[in-house]
């Protein structure tokens, strides 16, 4: 599914549904976003040269474990995200706690990677769905 469809060069028509959110709300997801584009970075890195605890503590950070422990998330925010939303990050923060599990018990780095693969598809499949706009206060 591609993020919008072209309707005639230059022209693109959006198909994404929008989550209208406050600026603090909108500033906490693009935050976590960033958290996840720079963790990635960090595991692949890490897998690549072999440092098992660095990539599983860069997985780690991203993990439900983690964020729930944290309990960092604006209390209005929650009931904005769409279920479909959902369904996306909660897998994705488990893969990325099963991610980092499979890492610290030595499993195999083509395991590893095809973990961060699955992350990753929810990722994709989250932003061609959705797009975030500013809520109208």
């Amino acid at each position: 599914m591609s993020i919008a469809m072209t309707q005639a060069i230059g022209e693109e028509i959006e198909t994404r549904s929008p989550v209208a959110l406050t600026a603090t709300e909108k500033a906490f997801v693009l935050g976590q976003m960033r958290l996840f584009v720079e963790s990635v970075e960090r595991i692949v890195t890490a897998l690549a040269l072999g440092d098992a605890a660095a990539a599983a503590e860069a997985a780690a950070a991203r993990g439900a474990r983690r964020f729930q422990a944290e309990n960092i998330m604006p209390a209005t925010l929650s009931e904005k995200l769409p279920e479909q939303w959902r369904q996306f990050g909660r897998p994705m923060r488990a893969g990325f706690d099963a991610l980092a599990q499979g890492v610290a018990n030595g499993e195999d780095r083509n395991r590893s990677f095809a973990r961060l693969g699955d992350v990753m598809r929810n990722c994709v499949g989250c932003h061609a769905a959705y797009r975030i706009v500013d809520a109208q206060n």
